[in-house]
């Protein structure tokens, strides 16, 4: 039998520890759909419910339900765990490393390798990226050679900037966050939800 991953521990261990959680609380504090069987949220473009009783999270794909992954189950559950009672966005938008509150928690920008792959993938796919980030509702900004506000959940966005290779310069990827965001989730979790952004962005432009 194959060994479970810290990974699949930890999300399976959050899974679990779901149903005991005040479903209508977290309902109303982010207005959220809930019956007695579902909570329901949408996260990064795509509807996902969560089963009251077995804490079972799944997300809406080619017209049907599948289970989420990693990345997708600590982002949701951590929002719902961590934040604080009352939540307001700054309006001031920081990179992670300048967070309130960060002592160091490592470079999740680019400047190493740490989004290479995407980077790479984006900038073979340059004029299919901008129509990636529309159909996940991204507010076009005027920053950057693509810069787009995309709403990780509908309350809270990120600013999610790509500047193509240029000279010398590599392809860089650039995420910057609401000075707040801690408030609602914690720093290892910003990663989690980025990874999954750069990943859906990827699907939606193999799918072109």
């Amino acid at each position: 039998m194959q060994k479970k991953s810290n990974y699949e521990i930890q999300a399976e261990n959050a899974i679990l520890s779901f149903p005991q959680w005040d479903h209508e609380k977290i309902a109303k504090k982010f207005n959220l759909n809930l019956d007695k069987d579902y909570l329901y949220i949408k996260f990064i473009g795509q509807n996902y419910k969560l089963n009251r009783k077995t804490g079972a999270i799944k997300k809406f794909s080619k017209n049907d339900y599948v289970s989420a992954g990693y990345n997708e189950i600590m982002s949701i559950l951590d929002l719902f765990d961590h934040s604080k009672e009352n939540l307001s966005l700054s309006g001031k938008w920081c990179t992670p490393n300048s967070l309130k509150g960060t002592v160091y928690g490592g470079n999740t920008n680019s400047q190493n390798t740490m989004f290479q792959k995407y980077e790479t993938f984006f900038s073979d796919n340059f004029e299919c990226l901008d129509i990636a980030c529309e159909k996940l509702d991204g507010k076009k900004i005027n920053e950057a050679d693509i810069g787009y506000i995309i709403n990780i959940f509908d309350f809270l966005p990120v600013k999610f900037l790509f500047y193509k290779p240029d000279g010398d310069f590599p392809a860089e990827i650039k995420i910057l966050w609401d000075e707040n965001i801690l408030d609602y989730i914690k720093f290892e979790t910003t990663v989690f939800a980025v990874f999954h952004l750069l990943e859906r962005l990827t699907e939606l432009i193999t799918e072109m």
